[in-house]
């Protein structure tokens, strides 16, 4: 199976986040006109164990390396397309919410 989500954020930049479980992995491919993002490669795989979060995860390791800002929603993204991948969060409920967004009520 495999999972694809979608970023338009107000930085500007457009993101695809593509998850696919393989085996006990999920491969991540990240499709993006960040520069920085480009930075962590565009092809890398989650374990099991990266899918809890933490300071020695895959994500922590990447954020590190090439570090973004903290309003950025891709690392978010990319644990969001994983824990879909391995049956964390119903397929089904994503479906029906169909997206995910904030919304700036107010702003003077």
């Amino acid at each position: 199976m495999v999972t694809e989500i979608s970023l338009n954020t107000i930085c500007g930049h457009t993101t695809k986040v593509i998850a696919t479980k393989e085996g006990k992995n999920t491969r991540i491919h990240i499709d993006t006109t960040c520069e920085k993002l480009k930075k962590w490669g565009t092809d890398f795989d989650m374990e099991m164990k990266d899918l809890m979060g933490g300071s020695e995860t895959v994500l922590a390791q990447k954020t590190d390396k090439a570090p973004l800002t903290p309003t950025c929603f891709v690392p978010t993204t990319v644990m969001n397309a994983c824990w879909l991948e391995n049956g964390m969060i119903s397929k089904n409920l994503a479906r029906e919410m169909g997206k995910m967004e904030i919304i700036f009520d107010k702003l003077e």
